[in-house]
């Protein structure tokens, strides 16, 4: 087998893999950025409950773009005031918590409070929700969940706080940015609620942060060097850029639930992606093109929204935006190397399975989130194979009322091949990932092609063998360049091997009888051209 590198077209960059004051610094017990304050009031010293309703609503600017003339912009004379739904509402006097409650998908609260002392009184809104569980933290402050506040006089019945973008006109004034952790939490409720409407289930806790500071660089996070928005599953959290006159995602909801998305993809179903840097265009990995691809459909799905927009600040100080139809590929197309391993092909492929009365001969298919959910958490999330689009299409044929020939014939549109195994039979290209390994010993000779980045389909080749309750040793070889080896079993890494720049890998591992193994080489050869990898495979 061999494999032949290729060129890529790169027209388009996918981001990947939350605390403020008007008034100054950090609140109690949060970081807060306040909108507006009232002149301190002294409470009466003796007073009975005090009722207290009110609204809670924050500023959402909506981030447009024409795939048309190919603009766009965050559209700020469009910004409309946005209920705060599901989040945290307490009164405070000094640092006691008098009550605690939460708002309702309108916005609105109601609770009482009985004051005690002279202490000033406060009412505190929590960028955070309950359920499902999400904090809205800043990760250059300590992980302080952001709040806004403004102060009560002990008597008042009635108090609505709104969250402002902090805009000017020309940019933003940070310390005034009291919408952007609101608009963060929203658009993940939004997210997160569109699967609990047709699935009961418990989500696991989310952090998210947020910070003014929070920049496009590579560094130290808890400065904002967070090189772009993205999930972290070796720390369960999301990181969203907000750095003025540079990039600033806080409306950007499709960037921020496709983040959320990975977060749902690491916590209740699976995510095999190497992760990386990756483009329109690429000839990718496929675990990274099913990743991405899904994580990008999925959240157009959840927001109702097929328009994927991302708002930046170009180099001269201008706010302009990027985007793409999930639905309608562009002409010229973005996609020049449809099939499994592009992940606009995964993207417009997946949203054609979710969507719903289109007049496309060959998208004869709607299944709705509910499906997806079962899909996603139940046999794509135990897959022996790695996880790509061949586990989720078998999967979801296995689904009730799910009819294989409507789904092969979408299939065929996007160049996949008519998928019938998680291994990706019936789908040359994916199949062709898998390499059998029948026997011990075992030696299997590859080319991979080098000038290609590491998550590439180049640089990337899998061997599957069957484990025999022995111990089974892998050593691959390439004479000059770096490759590294990685056993894993139903998506669980147990082996790694990956430590030199050339020369021989090896691992050993323990393996159960009639347990599928998979092993993923990955080369690393920087410059074009060619070259062979040997895998060998032994067992006592």
């Amino acid at each position: 087998m061999f494999k032949i590198a290729r060129s890529c077209i790169i027209p388009v960059y996918f981001c990947c893999l939350i605390s403020i004051a008007a008034c100054g610094g950090g609140g109690d017990p949060t970081t807060t950025i306040t909108p507006t304050v009232t002149p301190p009031v002294t409470p009466p010293a003796t007073n009975g409950t005090v009722s207290l309703s009110g609204k809670i609503t924050y500023d959402f600017v909506p981030a447009t773009y024409s795939v048309t003339t190919k603009t766009g912009k965050l559209d700020f004379s469009q910004t409309t005031a946005k209920p705060v739904r599901n989040a945290s509402v307490k009164v405070l006097q000094g640092t006691t918590i008098l009550v605690t409650t939460k708002t309702d998908d309108t916005g609105n609260y109601q609770l009482s409070y009985t004051p005690s002392g002279t202490s000033l009184l406060k009412l505190v809104v929590y960028a955070e929700s309950a359920n499902p569980p999400i904090q809205i933290a800043d990760n250059t402050d300590g992980g302080a969940v952001w709040t806004m506040y403004d102060t009560l006089d002990g008597t008042s019945t009635t108090k609505n706080l709104h969250a402002a973008s902090g805009w000017t006109g020309t940019d933003y004034v940070d310390a005034s940015r009291a919408a952007a952790p609101f608009a963060i939490l929203d658009s993940m409720y939004s997210a997160s609620k569109a699967f609990l409407d047709v699935r009961t289930f418990t989500y696991p806790a989310l952090t998210v942060y947020w910070s003014p500071k929070n920049t496009s660089q590579s560094g130290d996070k808890t400065l904002g060097f967070i090189t772009t928005s993205h999930y972290s599953s070796s720390v369960n959290a999301i990181y969203i850029l907000g750095k003025n006159k540079v990039d600033t995602d806080e409306f950007d909801k499709q960037v921020i639930v496709h983040e959320w998305v990975h977060y749902f993809q690491s916590k209740l179903s699976r995510s095999d992606s190497p992760g990386g840097s990756h483009s329109s265009g690429d000839i990718a990995d496929p675990r990274l093109s099913f990743g991405e691809g899904s994580a990008t459909a999925i959240a157009a799905m959840v927001m109702n929204d097929p328009l994927y927009v991302d708002s930046l600040w170009s180099g001269a100080g201008t706010l302009y935006a990027f985007g793409q139809s999930v639905e309608t590929a562009p002409s010229p197309t973005d996609d020049p190397n449809p099939g499994v391993f592009s992940e606009s092909s995964v993207i417009r492929l997946m949203y054609d399975i979710f969507d719903t009365g289109t007049n496309e001969s060959y998208d004869q298919i709607g299944v709705g989130l509910g499906t997806f959910y079962d899909v996603m958490t139940g046999s794509l999330k135990t897959t022996d194979a790695m996880v790509t689009i061949g586990p989720f299409i078998s999967g979801l044929k296995q689904q009730s009322g799910v009819s294989s020939s409507v789904v092969d014939t979408l299939l065929l549109h996007y160049t996949v091949g008519a998928i019938t195994t998680q291994w990706g039979d019936g789908s040359a290209s994916l199949r062709d990932m898998y390499t059998d390994v029948t026997s011990f010993p075992s030696t299997k000779s590859i080319l991979l092609g080098g000038g290609n980045p590491f998550n590439s389909w180049q640089q990337n080749q899998y061997y599957v063998f069957t484990g025999n309750g022995a111990q089974v040793t892998v050593s691959a070889t390439s004479a000059a360049y770096d490759v590294g080896i990685e056993v894993f079993q139903a998506g669980t890494s147990l082996a790694t091997a990956d430590k030199y720049l050339s020369g021989t890998e090896t691992l050993t591992l323990a393996t159960e009888a009639n347990k599928k193994y998979v092993v993923v080489l990955t080369g690393y050869k920087s410059t074009t051209g060619d070259y062979t990898v040997t895998t060998v495979f032994t067992s006592p």
